[in-house]
């Protein structure tokens, strides 16, 4: 696991390349952009920098045309923290590592498992005719009026709008399912959760959800990383999950008014 680690020492070591990840904590970046926020360097060595962080793992490209978008990755940065830094904080970090270890086990071993120790990112963007206040009041302390995906129909959905607070479904007395907890909250304009989730199946997540002024509406973006074993049918299955939650629930809340009925088909 050492020498799995050692691109990432070295994508980090360099400060530019630090920079580079700065920028991309507030969402994807096209490689031009990248290259104008660094004017000293020419196009040819934002591309080396950006080869060495996606090397790493650290960046994942998506691309649009002749346009790329890089994209931050977290996962590496949870293992370097896990194994270094405070094994007992992340729990995400540390249910990682724990199917690392049960990987080393040897090669038939792996063979066995279907995409283990996988990630999966998933990105969609909407624009919504509310206010970027409105977005964020919805999908924090309004969000038991919309959210349609629940374990069980008549369960409450609370999100405890602090940083470190819990985001879960409350079926009274002291039952219910934790959804994640809240470890980056800018009112108006960005929430992060992380954390295992029951959501997810027992897989750990990274959901960032930005709130962007676009005239008299509100461009929203949602992305979501997933690790652990990621079974194949998964992707599909969250990809229709989140279209149908951000195009159908949260966009008819805002725009129309709608509240959450029983789970949307």
């Amino acid at each position: 696991m050492l020498e799995e680690l050692d691109p990432v020492w070295k994508a980090l070591s360099s400060a530019i390349r630090r920079s580079m990840l700065d920028m991309l904590r507030d969402g994807p970046k096209t490689t031009g952009a990248l290259a104008t926020a660094f004017p000293d360097l020419s196009r040819f060595a934002v591309m080396q920098h950006l080869g060495v962080l996606e090397a790493a793992e650290l960046v994942l490209v998506r691309r649009e045309g002749r346009q790329r978008f890089n994209y931050l990755n977290a996962v590496p940065i949870q293992r370097v923290y896990e194994r270094w830094v405070n094994p007992l904080v992340s729990h995400a970090a540390k249910a990682t590592t724990a199917l690392e270890r049960h990987l080393e086990l040897g090669a038939d071993k792996r063979r066995m498992e279907h995409n283990a120790d996988a990630s999966v990112r998933f990105h969609m963007e909407a624009r919504f005719a509310a206010t970027p206040e409105q977005v964020y009041k919805a999908v924090t302390e309004e969000i038991d009026n919309w959210w349609p995906h629940r374990f069980k129909p008549d369960g409450k959905v609370v999100c405890e709008n602090r940083l470190m607070g819990k985001v879960y479904e409350d079926w009274g007395n002291g039952h219910g399912a934790l959804y994640g907890v809240i470890v980056w909250l800018e009112p108006g304009r960005k929430v992060v959760t992380s954390g295992p989730s029951a959501l997810n199946n027992g897989m750990s997540s990274f959901n960032t959800e930005t709130m962007e002024p676009d005239g008299d509406g509100t461009i929203y973006k949602k992305e979501l990383v997933l690790w652990g074993v990621v079974p194949p049918e998964m992707e599909p299955m969250f990809t229709s999950g989140i279209k149908t939650i951000i195009e159908k629930a949260l966009k008819g809340y805002l725009e129309e008014g709608k509240r959450y009925e029983g789970a949307i088909q």
